[in-house]
């Protein structure tokens, strides 16, 4: 009688370690829910007047934004250290902020305090170093901030304010620039600023739209356009609601670049060790800031372009229509430790070869999801395979070592 050739059926325990290798990671980034008992921060003036009165509160968990980008995935690379981000904003309260001391430098009289806390809170999502019962952390928590202060008392700012703080900015040599600020409208000064910006290699970085329904649009209408985000050779970021779901339901005028979370985010800000959470697209640029900077940190040579090019081609896909989030999630990790891929060899052109980047991995908050709950699975189906087949093998005469059953 002819037998049955042998199948070889891996051990119980090599499986398991399989699955739980592929489950355990993915399940990691999975984002957890926002602390909505904070005090908020925006880019307004308290309504009672005065200043932002310090926050008392410091959660322990880390935020759901810092689990969703992960950040620390670069951190055995790279922290951010020898790259500067400058903060165009509302200032940055540098003497009372400790996760922010000592590498704060305040570009003009009067940036190195922040009396709305916007700014301060922006650099805390950039550069926040780890604090000790907390969960919260900045990407990149070794880099340099410089403080630039571009709006008046009640938090408002001009095309002209930003254009001259952009170019303070650029006088302190900071090679990523955030400008958390959506105007309406440009200048001819705002224009010339974010040139002269990326001729001396700086990024400039701005939201897609405002975050403020009055200024973005109705539910009905698309945000309108944003400046300096319209601006050529500006990365626009969009915002991302927890879970990775984007914040607008309509495309807005300025197509965004990236995509980063903005929604019931946490932060520090003025005046002592507390917490503080925000919404907006002006927050999600921090993100991008930070892994900009981390980027810059680890591969110093990169011009503007490649630098943009490099966060783009790195982003993960998340299942949303690219008009809502450009490329995809901003990815600090990917941004920092994937390879160049070689570029062909040509004959030489002027100008230097556009950086080549190896296609992104495709996950992220949703797929993450579906990843997990399929490896949960697979290894289900596999220890009930293994449960069933070995019995009856063994019943049909096979042993471990022999090419037969018996």
């Amino acid at each position: 009688m002819t037998r049955p050739p042998r199948t070889t059926v891996p051990a119980l325990p090599v499986l398991l370690a399989a699955a739980l290798t592929v489950a355990v990671p993915l399940a990691a980034a999975s984002p957890a829910s926002a602390d909505t008992a904070l005090p908020r921060i925006s880019s307004a003036p308290p309504q009672g007047g005065g200043c932002v009165k310090p926050s008392k509160k410091r959660p322990v968990d880390v935020p759901w934004a810092q689990q969703y980008i992960a950040p620390s995935r670069a951190w055995e690379t790279t922290r951010g250290a020898g790259a500067t981000v400058a903060v165009v904003d509302t200032g940055v309260d540098a003497r009372h902020s400790p996760a922010l001391a000592g590498r704060v430098t305040p570009a003009s009289a009067g940036s190195g305090t922040d009396c709305i806390g916007h700014g301060t809170f922006v650099a805390g999502l950039i550069a926040a170093a780890p604090r000790r019962g907390a969960g919260f952390a900045g990407v990149a928590p070794e880099a340099r901030i410089v403080a630039v202060r571009a709006t008046a008392a009640d938090g408002k700012a001009t095309a002209d304010s930003v254009a001259a703080g952009i170019d303070a900015a650029v006088a302190r040599r900071a090679r990523v620039i955030d400008v958390p600020i959506a105007l309406s409208t440009s200048s001819p000064a705002l224009a010339s600023a974010v040139r002269n910006a990326v001729r001396r290699g700086a990024l400039v970085i701005a939201p897609a739209y405002a975050s403020n329904r009055s200024a973005a649009g109705s539910g009905n209408a698309p945000a309108p356009a944003a400046y300096p985000a319209a601006l050529p050779d500006v990365l626009a970021v969009a915002a991302l609601e927890p879970g990775g779901v984007p914040d607008q339901e309509l495309a807005p005028r300025t197509a965004p670049d990236l995509a980063a979370p903005g929604t019931a985010v946490m932060s520090i800000g003025p005046g002592g060790t507390g917490s503080f959470t925000g919404d907006g697209a002006e927050l999600a640029t921090a993100f991008v800031a930070g892994a900009a900077a981390l980027a810059v940190a680890a591969h110093p040579g990169l011009t503007p372009a490649q630098l943009t090019d490099r966060l783009t081609a790195t982003a993960y896909h998340i299942p949303a229509d690219r008009a809502l989030v450009g490329a995809g999630t901003v990815d600090p990790a990917a941004a920092v430790t994937a390879p160049l891929a070689a570029a062909p060899s040509a004959p030489a052109s002027p100008g230097p070869a556009a950086l080549r980047m190896p296609p992104p991995e495709g996950h992220g908050g949703r797929t993450t999801a579906i990843a997990v709950t399929a490896a949960a699975g697979a290894a289900v189906l596999v220890t009930g395979f293994i449960v069933f087949t070995i019995p009856r093998a063994r019943r049909r005469g096979w042993r471990p070592g022999t090419s037969e059953t018996g």
